[in-house]
C-alpha cells in the first residue's frame, strides 16, 4: 500500500477561481519528493490538504489507505511533520531544549530517559547542543530552521515535509540543509520539498511533481 494517495484533487478558494484541479500522484513512505511550480499555483495549499488542514472539494486523499478527511489532525501530526517556510512561525518556547521536549511532554509519548536520549541525539545531529539552554529567538535562521527540523524529527514521524528550506540560507547554511537531507536518506526517512530551485531538488529527490494549472507533472 502506497503511503499517500492523492486522487482527481481539486480544491479553490472562490467559486470563480479554480486553484487545483486534476490533481493524481502517489508518494511511498522512503519517497524523497520535489515539488516545484510558479509563485501562486498552489504548492502550500496542496500541503495543507495533503496534512488535513483544508478539505478538497473533489477528490481524495488516502494516507495509509485511509481518506484523510477521516482521520484527527492530531494523528496526522504523528505521522507527517511539517517545516514552516519560516521557522519562527513554530517556535515558541523559552528555551530550545524546551522546544524540543514540548510535544513529549504534552503528548506524553515515552519516559523521560528515552526522551532525553532521543532529543540529544537531534540537537547534537543538527549542531544545536550548545545552544539548548539558550531561547530560540536568539539563533540564526539556519540555526531556527535546524531547530524546527530536529523537534519535528525527534518525534519520529514517518514523512517530513519541508516548504522552501533553502529561503535566506547562504551558502554554509544551505551546506548544512544538504548534509541533513544527506543524513535523513541514511536513516531511510522520507521527505517532500517544496522549492523554487530544481537544480537542488535534483540531488536529493527520486521524483519531481511540478505542479501548475493544467495538473501535475511527474518526472
Amino acid at each position: 500500500m502506497s503511503f499517500y494517495i492523492i486522487d482527481s484533487l481539486a480544491f479553490s478558494y472562490n467559486k470563480n477561481t479554480s486553484l487545483l484541479k486534476n490533481i493524481s500522484f502517489v508518494i511511498e513512505k522512503n519517497q524523497h519528493i520535489g515539488l516545484i511550480g510558479e509563485n501562486g499555483c498552489g504548492k502550500t495549499t496542496l500541503i495543507k490538504l495533503m496534512l488535513g488542514i483544508l478539505k478538497p472539494q473533489k477528490g481524495t486523499i488516502l494516507l495509509e489507505g485511509q481518506n484523510v478527511r477521516d482521520i484527527p489532525l492530531s494523528q496526522i501530526g504523528c505521522k507527517i511533520g511539517y517545516v514552516f517556510q519560516n521557522p519562527e512561525k513554530q517556535l515558541f518556547c523559552p528555551t530550545v531544549w524546551e522546544q524540543m521536549s514540548f510535544s513529549f511532554i504534552y503528548g506524553n509519548e515515552i519516559d523521560n530517559q528515552d526522551m532525553e536520549d532521543r532529543i540529544n541525539y537531534y540537537l547534537d545531529l543538527f549542531e544545536l547542543e550548545k545552544y539548548k539552554n539558550d531561547s530560540p529567538m536568539k539563533l540564526s535562521r539556519g540555526e531556527k530552521q535546524r531547530l524546527a527540523l530536529a523537534s519535528v524529527l525527534s518525534r519520529n514521524v514517518d514523512y517530513l515535509i519541508m516548504d522552501e528550506p533553502t529561503i535566506g540560507l547562504d551558502i554554509l547554511r544551505k551546506k548544512q540543509l544538504e548534509k541533513c537531507l544527506l543524513t535523513l536518506k541514511s536513516e531511510k526517512k522520507g521527505f517532500m520539498i517544496i522549492s523554487h530551485e530544481p537544480n537542488f531538488l535534483e540531488k536529493y529527490v527520486d521524483k519531481l511533481l511540478i505542479l501548475s494549472s493544467k495538473g501535475v507533472e511527474v518526472i
